[in-house]
């Protein structure tokens, strides 16, 4: 559940390169260096970004501070899911797309569902 594949890579890569944040190619291409480990991606470009507030925080982690916006406006469409998802992380994109694949691979739905066990 926690990572994509090559040809899922080549896929959001198109979506992504009309994109106007160049830097969330940058976030593609840390899925792919990291063979498509979307948390090993995530630390990666949270080394690079030197954001050090999020070293800590594990993938699923940053899924859940976005919950309530994510599920509120519930999206199967990676590039929606994304600018949902950059809003509540510090710039850059990059940050955002390991994220938003994490959230998109557990289904928005099931994401939303698991997340509030009040609902059924």
């Amino acid at each position: 559940m926690n990572s994509i594949t090559a040809q899922e890579l080549k896929e959001y890569r198109l979506l992504l390169s009309d994109y106007p944040d160049n830097t969330a190619l940058d976030g593609l291409n840390a899925v792919e260096q990291c063979q498509g480990n979307l948390e090993d991606a995530l630390a990666l470009l949270v080394n690079q970004s030197g954001t050090r507030q999020l070293l800590q925080i594990e993938l699923d982690n940053l899924a859940q501070m976005c919950r309530n916006a994510v599920c509120s406006q519930p999206t199967e469409d990676f590039i929606g899911l994304l600018n949902i998802v950059s809003g509540f992380l510090p710039p850059p994109a990059s940050l955002a797309v390991p994220v938003a694949l994490y959230i998109i691979k557990l289904g928005v739905r099931n994401y939303c569902q698991i997340s509030n066990p009040g609902s059924k």
